[in-house]
């Protein structure tokens, strides 16, 4: 077992990312790499989990009050990029940790807290936008069990579908990452 910062690596591991780094990858490769990272936020981050319930409670109402697809597919569009704000933020805390070496260091504490804000710029937006849907479907009729909208309500549940299929997919921890949190004795 390899140690690289505070992450322990078995040799292959270590040999097989070498490998992959001076040869291109091939498509297919580079989304299966993509879609485990996505995988591990999902099981590993406790903002990811709770986005993955908002974004269930955002789908739960669309399929019930069944706005027109523009609607959905706006609202599933900033749902997806709250998403990527908390992978780009997981990556980029990921980073620093080891940057930092685990250590607490200023720059590293600033870095991780713009990184946690550009997640929140993105969630103000998105919360303005559900907001928005609700008040402009007022009146609120229920159409859960109608015709309405089909399209709309086939996207949310697609939506609702790929969420929740990366948050059940087995997860294959490749590697143990220490991370410290906020209010560890020696936390960044």
């Amino acid at each position: 077992m390899t140690k690289i910062g505070a992450i322990d690596m078995h040799e292959g591991e270590v040999n097989r990312h070498d490998s992959d780094l001076q040869v291109a990858q091939p498509f297919a490769r580079a989304v299966v790499y993509s879609l485990q990272g996505v995988v591990y936020a999902f099981h590993t981050e406790q903002n990811v989990k709770r986005d993955v319930w908002l974004f269930t409670l955002l789908c739960a109402v669309e399929l019930v009050l069944r706005p027109p697809l523009r609607d959905v597919a706006l609202t599933m569009f900033v749902a997806m990029c709250v998403f990527a704000a908390e992978l780009f933020n997981t990556a980029i805390e990921l980073a620093v940790d080891i940057a930092s070496q685990w250590r607490h260091h200023v720059v590293a504490g600033v870095a991780k807290d713009v990184a946690s804000g550009a997640v929140t710029c993105v969630s103000i937006g998105a919360i303005a936008l559900a907001v928005w849907l609700v008040v402009s479907l007022w009146p609120w009729h229920f159409w859960l069990f109608t015709g309405r909208h089909p399209v709309g309500a086939g996207m949310a549940a697609a939506g609702l579908i790929v969420v929740w299929t990366f948050r059940c997919w087995p997860h294959r921890q490749q590697a143990v990452i220490k991370r410290r949190r906020k209010g560890d004795e020696h936390g960044v």
